[in-house]
Parts: structure tokens; C-alpha cells; sequence
């Protein structure tokens, strides 16, 4: 397997993670709304801190995507 497809393989999966963390962020939010009309301070207080670290991570992952592809097509234009 070349270094190109090699890279192709982990944004494959960096991807999946990315779309994990989405399914996550939506869960979440889902939770969030069905938590609207109840009284669960202590639930709502962690969820949240749970909603902001996966908006966090999927910034991160986005991140890291971006810059690892823009390696890869460098890579790939020498």
C-alpha cells in the first residue's frame, strides 16, 4: 500500500469519525429537547457540558481533516 493510499485510508475513517460525532451532536440535542419540560438541573448541567465537548471534537476533526488532506494532495502533486 503506497503513503497516498495509506492517507486515503485514514481520511476514510477520519470521516466516519466525523459523521459519528454528528450522530452524537443530534442525540444529544435530542435529549436536550425532550429534557425541556422536565426539572433535571443536574441532567441539563451535564448535557450541555456533553454537547459543547462533542461540538468541540467535531471542530477538532474537521480541523484535522482539512489539514491532513491538504498533505495528502501536496503529496499527491509532486
Amino acid at each position: 500500500m503506497s503513503k497516498i493510499e495509506k492517507m486515503e485510508s485514514i481520511l476514510t475513517k477520519m470521516e466516519d469519525l466525523k459523521n459519528s460525532q454528528q450522530s452524537l451532536i443530534e442525540k444529544v440535542g435530542q435529549i436536550q429537547v425532550e429534557l425541556f419540560d422536565m426539572e433535571s438541573k443536574d441532567l441539563d448541567a451535564h448535557i450541555e457540558k456533553v454537547s459543547k465537548a462533542a461540538s468541540n471534537a467535531f471542530d477538532e476533526i474537521s480541523e484535522a481533516i482539512e489539514e491532513f488532506e491538504e498533505k495528502k494532495n501536496r503529496l499527491e502533486n509532486e
